[in-house]
């Protein structure tokens, strides 16, 4: 630390030249306080392999690193950050984050993953600490398992699987939707179309049932919460205190969504404590109120929940469509699967041998719903494909290189083949595939997310035979968009709809 303080201050007058040749907006300006700000980074945090080689990786970009690479172009940054090999480094801003793309090196990092912390915001900076800095997914230690615990009842599997009946129901109607004033054959954008289902079947499962004005008003609490990512995904000076002064209108903006998402929680708290109800939020709210919460951990945990995995239950559930529309073979199989389980729907949904669940699992690791995932360290030294990680550095995994990774998953490791899972044993898939998380702390709400998949497939299934609109749309939708170097935008893949004379059950 003392090391580091001494660098800092003989290297200020450096800072100051190089802030100065910034101002001049020449790209020749940008490569060279790039260049040196890297060299200073790497001097400030060596890692080396035994034969002192020091680590590879990108030239840091200013402000935000790879930050908005990583977040943005995830998928196109995986192809072009290969040459730096199996192990390398970015920077998320000034820190340091170390890249492992090999089952091993994943096994070898999360092998104490029970004592590993959380990466403060996820290294992304002050605006996003704002929104979601408290909430339970990245926080550490004694707070995280306060926090979990609070909210681990209501995910837990047996909690979940009692929801079975309301999850299909919410399926059931809002698919029924779908159809209402419409021909007998339509199209849609996926994700559009499915996004409503999961953002309020999750708010369901914590409020209990709300009105329309509520669920009118959560929602655009939601679209507002999205604007003020977007602001995040700017980078920037937004990732410093400064942005307070700054960016006045984004401040206030975010200071009234904050102020309105905890009245609005507080007015549901009141409702449901005055009818009765045992809710998520009732038990919640209660710690809040008793001081064993704090009202930062609860709200932007709420966030993590509804707002923040909005877009990843979008992403999950339009997939899923897609591929099923674009693979009607597949598609019939499951079709058939369904109509012999017609008579004990819930049991076949719990399973997960089936065809359908294997397309779950299959969409998932095709579409993992980050291509690097959350920052996290460990308070031990570790040697990861010869280079040795000083302790409480923050490691992340290259997802889509374990999720395609042709060692373990075949030469045909692009394609939507469901069936493979058939033959692996599902130990073997502990670091060779990214869902919902890896180590201890997986995605408290994956037995929710994997039951309104199935639940939603099985409905839309029931009313609608599903097609990709044309030959070309059809070929991009199998091939191309499930490439490693190819990001598409999700609202932009249309899926036909074709309602069916007769329902499957």
């Amino acid at each position: 630390m003392m090391f580091k303080m001494i660098m800092l201050k003989d290297v200020f007058p450096i800072l100051v030249f190089l802030v100065v040749l910034r101002l001049l907006k020449s790209q020749f300006a940008q490569w060279m306080i790039e260049s040196i700000v890297t060299k200073l980074l790497q001097a400030l945090n060596p890692v080396h392999d035994s034969l002192g080689k020091g680590i590879s990786g990108p030239r840091w970009q200013c402000l935000n690193g790879q930050t908005l690479d990583k977040f943005l172009n995830g998928r196109e940054k995986v192809q072009e950050w290969q040459k730096y090999g199996p192990v390398y480094r970015i920077w998320a801003g000034t820190t340091p984050e170390i890249v492992i793309t090999k089952p091993e090196d994943v096994r070898a990092f999360h092998a104490d993953s029970s004592r590993h912390n959380k990466a403060r915001s996820s290294n992304a900076g002050w605006l996003f600490h704002q929104l979601l800095g408290e909430c339970m997914g990245l926080i550490s230690g004694t707070r995280w398992i306060k926090v979990r615990s609070e909210f681990e009842s209501a995910f837990s599997h047996s909690a979940i699987i009692m929801k079975a009946a309301e999850v299909s129901n919410d399926a059931r109607s809002y698919v029924e939707k779908l159809e209402e004033r419409r021909s007998s054959s339509f199209t849609v954008q996926a994700a559009e179309a499915v996004a409503r289902f999961p953002f309020f079947c999750t708010a369901t499962h914590l409020y209990g049932e709300l009105s329309e004005e509520e669920r009118n008003e959560l929602w655009e609490l939601g679209q507002r919460n999205l604007k003020m990512m977007g602001h995040v995904l700017s980078g920037g000076l937004f990732r410093f205190p400064i942005a307070r002064w700054l960016y006045r209108s984004a401040v206030q903006d975010l200071e009234s969504f904050l102020c309105d998402w905890t009245r609005f929680n507080e007015r549901i708290y009141r409702k449901k404590v005055g009818c009765g109800a045992k809710t998520p939020i009732v038990s919640v709210w209660k710690k809040v109120i008793d001081g064993d919460l704090t009202r930062e951990e609860a709200i932007h945990t709420l966030s993590e929940i509804l707002f923040a995995n909005l877009d990843v239950a979008t992403g999950n559930l339009s997939w899923l469509v897609i591929y099923l529309a674009a693979n009607e073979d597949i598609q019939r199989q499951v079709v058939e699967e369904i109509s012999q389980h017609r008579r004990e729907l819930d049991h076949y949904c719990a399973r997960k041998d089936t065809l359908l669940a294997y397309c779950i699992l299959e969409t998932l690791r095709l579409r993992p719903f980050t291509a690097f995932s959350i920052p996290e360290s460990s308070p031990n030294q570790k040697v990861l494909h010869g280079f040795t990680v000083p302790r409480d550095t923050s490691v992340v995994i290259n997802t889509l290189a374990i999720n395609y990774n042709a060692a373990f998953w075949g030469d045909k490791a692009e394609v939507f083949s469901p069936s493979r899972f058939h033959s692996i044993n599902r130990l073997a898939l502990r670091y060779n595939l990214f869902t919902f998380g890896m180590g201890t702390r997986k995605c408290l709400g994956s037995h929710l997310a994997e039951m309104m998949m199935k639940y939603f497939a099985m409905h839309l299934l029931n009313r609608f035979s599903l097609h990709i609109p044309d030959e070309k749309a059809r070929s991009d939708a199998q091939t191309e968009d499930t490439s490693m170097s190819t990001w598409v935008p999700i609202s932009d893949k249309e899926v036909a709809l074709q309602k069916r004379t007769m329902g499957l059950f």
